[in-house]
């Protein structure tokens, strides 16, 4: 179970990193300067994917690269690796996509489509790894302390939230046995 969880987690970080940057790649104006419609724009309304934008409303994984302060060079960079990793990566999300369709609508993987899934969060694994370490060179050390700071504090974050949701549901439950 633990190594389910922690596949999906895997799964998840690999498509949020594979997938991520729509958000970075909207660049904004550094001086908060700009007009009402380019604001609207900036906060997500009016782009493909509804409101949220096509990484939903957390604006994907690479936001934290922002508050970075990267060059012109960099932000080109980045948003090159991003690209290449996505297109990389397209054919195996779009193969795990299927299986989780499958799943969803009810029906039991088969032994061979459960192994299939396996290998393709693990092949997601490693290559939404590969693209962190081509991020991480990108940045000078300073900005990669800054940018690995930034990562543990959002765990931290997450881990407390997690808690939080916890202890919710064991009050409710408790609320719930009262109530009998």
């Amino acid at each position: 179970m633990l190594k389910n969880l922690l596949t999906k987690a895997g799964l998840a970080v690999g498509l949020v990193a594979g997938m991520s940057a729509v958000g970075f790649a909207q660049q904004t104006p550094q001086d908060g300067a700009g007009d009402a419609a380019g604001q609207h724009e900036r906060m997500g309304h009016g782009r493909k994917g509804g409101r949220h934008g096509k990484m939903g409303k957390h604006g994907g994984g690479l936001r934290g690269l922002r508050a970075l302060n990267l060059t012109d060079a960099q932000r080109e960079q980045v948003r090159t690796a991003r690209e290449n990793h996505a297109r990389r990566t397209q054919t195996q999300r779009e193969e795990l996509r299927e299986l989780f369709v499958i799943r969803r609508q009810g029906n039991e993987l088969t032994a061979e489509q459960k192994a299939r899934a396996s290998q393709l969060r693990a092949e997601l694994d490693a290559s939404a790894q590969n693209f962190h370490n081509e991020l991480l060179n990108l940045l000078t050390p300073e900005q990669r302390t800054q940018f690995e700071q930034q990562i543990q504090e959002r765990k931290a974050r997450r881990a407390e939230l997690r808690e939080q949701r916890k202890e919710l549901r064991q009050q409710r439950r408790q609320q719930r046995e009262q109530l009998r």
